[in-house]
């Protein structure tokens, strides 16, 4: 089996297959690969991890995974460009106020349990983390609504008193030829929280743990997680984790108990990751199932997290505007009127290279009446200030470990220590302030650009 490993938004990577790979393109072995990635609806759509042609090459997107082109022959692997702390990252994306934020995060990866794993170490077990702690994050959650009751069927030996229907046979058996006078044999209905549902719950809970006790030692910001485990281990304390792979299968969240459905999705996706078994958790292993990450997706729901960790309420996400038009945020307040787009696009830190077009899509949003509503814009009273449309900011993430600040000395540097304190440090009320790090962009009024860095190792 051969595996060719890209790099995001790049083409292959210097790897012992080199000559197999060009083998292969010169004798059109790739002629399925498109020259562009067709419009997607889900991420379950993504072919061979948005690869697509590039000349005489291929050439990879911002998707990070491994997936088959050719099922046990030859596989894509696509990495990262930098080396980023996954955990931080993918615990900072979930740190979100909202159920419905949380659930929109599971649109942004996938995993093909259909296929066979992937023989790879390139990619550093990126998929369990993400999977464990977006779990965690919907648990939260869900137990802040309190666990969902229902009816189970119980048969137990009741001692001086009946329950339900009383089970004659086996009360005979059991009581009455063993001479236990004080007790009855029955069959009854339970309204409690261990339903099938909730064991489901509770069984990923307990994989979840055991692979973050195993991760503690090595990544000291997941004791933050601590707190919340304890919060939700006691929420499902009456709940039991006997649940079969049958009864995986078949329970669903059902349409009264919505908050459910992402957790339970999750849930399965966590015990099909292990296999069922408790032992999987504590594997080591180089064996990926192919899986697909929307770095684009998951750089905005970082970003997302960290301005409302600044700004709170004034920050609104995916906006939504005319002709299903969408801005990825809005800051709306008395001293402040923003309309913001995340663009996973490292280069804007060296220039603006192609950034036309990012600013024709962000203008229509500036113009678009509803995102212009929800901003609480009223155009007769910002014009007579002076302000004709709202001011516009991309952010970008910085792909240099060192971050230059642009205001004040342009030349200086801040040394490693003080770069992870920056890391989404926005000013406390106002984005674009003066002790801020913004860029202005030359040739456009009111547009703006500033670097929001991904957390390193």
């Amino acid at each position: 089996m051969s595996v060719f490993p890209f790099t995001e938004h790049d083409g292959l990577c210097e790897c012992a297959e080199k000559a197999e790979f060009d083998a292969m393109m010169s004798s059109g072995g790739f002629s399925n690969i498109p020259s562009s990635i067709p419009n997607i609806k889900s991420i379950k759509d993504v072919k061979y991890l948005g690869i697509v042609k590039d000349g005489e090459n291929l050439k990879a997107h911002y998707y990070i995974g491994a997936s088959w082109f050719i099922k046990d022959k030859c596989a894509f692997v696509v990495k990262p460009k930098v080396e980023v702390d996954y955990i931080k990252l993918f615990m900072t994306a979930l740190e979100m106020n909202s159920e419905n934020e949380a659930a929109y995060f599971s649109n942004y990866y996938y995993i093909d349990f259909e296929k066979p794993a992937i023989k790879t170490d390139a990619l550093d077990n990126v998929i369990t983390p993400l999977l464990i702690l977006h779990y965690i994050s919907l648990l939260k959650h869900l137990v802040s609504k309190g666990l969902k009751k229902g009816y189970v069927v119980r048969e137990e030996n009741l001692q001086s008193k009946i329950r339900g229907r009383i089970l004659l046979q086996r009360h005979l058996t059991k009581n009455v030829f063993a001479k236990r006078e004080d007790r009855v044999f029955c069959r009854f209905q339970e309204f409690t929280e261990d339903i099938p549902e909730n064991r489901i719950l509770k069984k990923a809970l307990s994989f979840s743990v055991r692979f973050i006790n195993q991760l503690l030692g090595f990544k000291s910001h997941l004791q933050e997680l601590t707190p919340h485990l304890s919060m939700i281990g006691s929420a499902f304390e009456n709940v039991s984790e006997d649940v079969t792979i049958a009864q995986v299968a078949k329970v669903n969240a059902g349409k009264i108990f919505r908050h459910y459905e992402s957790a339970i999705k999750v849930a399965k996706l966590i015990l099909r990751h292990f296999d069922y078994s408790i032992d999987k958790a504590s594997d080591e292993t180089q064996e990926v199932r192919p899986f697909c990450i929307d770095m684009p997706r998951l750089y905005e729901m970082y970003v997302l997290s960290l301005l409302r960790k600044a700004y709170g309420d004034q920050i609104q996400f995916q906006v939504k505007g005319s002709h299903k038009t969408q801005v990825d945020y809005i800051k709306k307040s008395d001293n402040e009127k923003l309309i913001i787009d995340a663009k996973y696009k490292p280069q804007y830190n060296e220039g603006n290279r192609g950034i036309l077009d990012d600013i024709r899509e962000i203008s229509g949003y500036a113009r678009d009446k509803k995102i212009l509503d929800a901003l609480g814009w009223k155009p007769e009273d910002e014009c007579a200030k002076g302000n004709y449309f709202p001011k516009c900011l991309i952010i970008y993430p910085d792909s240099s470990t060192r971050f230059k600040w642009e205001k004040g000395d342009d030349s200086a540097e801040k040394d490693e220590e003080k770069i992870t304190e920056m890391i989404g440090d926005f000013p406390k009320e106002k984005i674009l302030s003066e002790a801020s790090h913004y860029k202005k962009i030359p040739g456009f009024e009111d547009f703006y650009k500033i670097a929001v860095p991904l957390p390193m190792k």
